[in-house]
């Protein structure tokens, strides 16, 4: 949602179970490398006029997320530009 500039917005995971059939889940994780910075694309903010986000470090971006892993969407809140 960073790169996007809050354009494009992921699905939330939601998983029907039955205790009649087995489920096998396989997480695949991708992204940068800890070490690589994190920012709303340059094509992006120069259609919509202005960066929503603020740029941060993968680590940090991750570290955040999985801190506030059931908090849905809300974990990018640390990475917005307050407008006000």
């Amino acid at each position: 949602m960073i790169l996007s500039n809050g354009k494009y917005k992921s699905a939330e995971h939601r998983v029907r179970t039955t205790s009649m059939l087995s489920r096998v889940s396989i997480p695949v994780f991708t992204g940068p490398r800890p070490n690589k910075k994190v920012r709303p694309l340059p094509e992006v903010v120069e259609r919509n006029g202005i960066a929503r986000y603020r740029e941060v470090m993968s680590e940090e971006y991750m570290k955040n997320y999985f801190a506030n892993a059931h908090g849905g969407k809300n974990s990018l809140e640390f990475a917005l530009i307050n407008s006000s």
